[in-house]
């Protein structure tokens, strides 16, 4: 039994939340008509495979493309807020001033008499309004008058920044729309290519070309982490080598006075030692002072041990079960967004699966589900999880059943936009033994 809790959760405006619902069927219709089947081309099986492969990879592009556009467009509404509010605060003070020097002018032309004196001035031209009132306030001072000139100056900044921003937010409107329309359309091409997939041989195609690409993906992965771990090594010796080159040495002790110890030199007014300090093969000693010996020759000093280099950053660790089970079934889009910036200072802590609205979402291990509404995730399930992992699936539309044990690949409720967001997709989080959340990228792009 399926249980309805749509709007529940106080959600942003879904401006888009049924856009894609609307450019996923017709898409269906259009794809369908031109891709039935394999056996309705001339490609192979291994053409199939990759075109499935391809279609996937563009799908990923674009969800990854819109999750940045959405972060952008909640971070935008934040600063052209802040933007408004200054505006105001700019406009005001700005009004203050001009009403100050008005109450100038109207004291210049009546000579403080009081007497009513109307003085029009066309609000649309700020210009020739401060020109006259400069010509009458003659006794306001030159700071009064400068300070009215730094607020105007504010005032048209801000404006401009404000402006600046409502642009960008126009353009964001158009690029997260066209984003959510392209990936309607790429998941429903995707719904179409993976029904060749009950082909045992384009199956075997496929399943050989996914991990051929999944090789060459952990392979680039493992090369950028050795190259980073080389480049931080390579700073911590630059950065040693930096100290070593910048110390200084003890100034000698002069041979010719060895019981008095040599006083420091000051580093900004480096003293030369006196010449008659250092023994000269062209100036023989006096029988009364015999030739110093040379001093010994320094024992060299061992390099210090360069700063160890920063641990590199380990990729979450990949849960790999023969029970575990993409959280989504069906037609997927994501990209890794972990850590991403979040309102409030939040930092995201799952990874968004694009799908359209109402697909099935299953539990990935058996275990217990328990169903609540929170102000960010709207309908959400935590699965307790018989590995002993916690996850937690968010913005549902609505739920399959309620609180209960479930086996693994039992559905539990269906893809929606409930909570604090714009699209369709889950929200999808792993909780290795229950604590904190680690990156689910790697575990769920080697599952789905």
């Amino acid at each position: 039994m399926r249980s309805k809790h749509s709007g529940i959760g106080c959600p942003r405006p879904h401006h888009g939340r049924g856009v894609l619902l609307a450019v996923l069927l017709l898409s269906i219709s259009s794809v369908s008509a031109g891709s039935a089947s394999a056996s309705d081309s001339n490609q192979t099986s291994e053409q199939v495979a990759a075109e499935i492969l391809r279609v996937q990879d563009k799908a990923d592009t674009t969800a990854q493309r819109f999750a940045r556009a959405e972060q952008r467009s909640a971070d935008l509404a934040v600063e052209i807020e802040a933007a408004q509010a200054q505006v105001a605060q700019t406009s005001a003070q700005y009004d203050q001033l001009q009403a100050g020097l008005t109450r100038v002018a109207i004291n210049r032309f009546t000579g403080g008499s009081g007497a009513s004196v109307m003085v029009m001035f066309d609000n649309s031209n700020d210009e020739m309004q401060m020109n006259v009132l400069r010509s009458v306030a003659l006794d306001a001072g030159a700071t009064t008058l400068d300070t009215v000139d730094a607020v105007r100056t504010d005032l048209e900044k801000d404006r401009a920044h404000l402006d600046a921003l409502n642009n960008e937010n126009i353009q964001l409107i158009d690029e997260l729309a066209t984003s959510q329309a392209e990936i309607g359309t790429q998941l429903a091409e995707l719904t179409v290519l993976r029904e060749h997939l009950k082909d045992e041989e384009v199956r075997r195609a496929y399943e050989a070309q996914l991990a051929k690409q999944r090789a060459d993906e952990a392979r680039a992965a493992a090369e950028r982490e050795a190259q980073a771990a080389a480049d931080q090594q390579a700073s911590a010796a630059a950065a040693a080598r930096t100290v070593r080159g910048g110390g200084s040495q003890a100034p000698k002790q002069s041979p010719a006075s060895p019981q008095s110890p040599a006083t420091p030199q000051s580093p900004a007014t480096p003293q030369s030692p006196a010449p008659a300090a250092d023994p000269s093969p062209a100036s023989p000693a006096s029988p009364a002072s015999p030739a110093a010996e040379p001093d010994p020759a320094p024992s060299p000093t061992p390099d210090p041990d360069p700063a160890p280099a920063p641990e590199p950053t380990h990729p979450a660790p990949v849960i790999i079960g023969g029970s575990w089970l993409c959280p989504v079934a069906g037609p997927t889009a994501f990209g890794d967004t972990w850590g991403a910036p979040r309102s409030g200072g939040r930092k995201h802590q799952g990874v968004d699966m694009m799908s359209p609205f109402g697909t099935p979402l299953v539990a990935v291990v058996a275990g217990s589900v328990t169903m609540s509404i929170n102000t960010l995730g709207g309908d959400t399930v935590s699965l307790a999880g018989a590995d002993g992992n916690k996850y937690y699936y968010a913005h549902l539309s609505s739920w399959e059943g309620g609180s209960r044990s479930v086996s693994a690949g039992e559905v539990i409720g269906y893809v929606g936009a409930t909570g604090n967001t714009t699209a369709n997709h889950l929200h999808f989080e792993i909780h290795p033994g229950g604590g904190q959340a680690v990156n689910p990228y790697p575990t769920v792009r080697q599952h789905c």
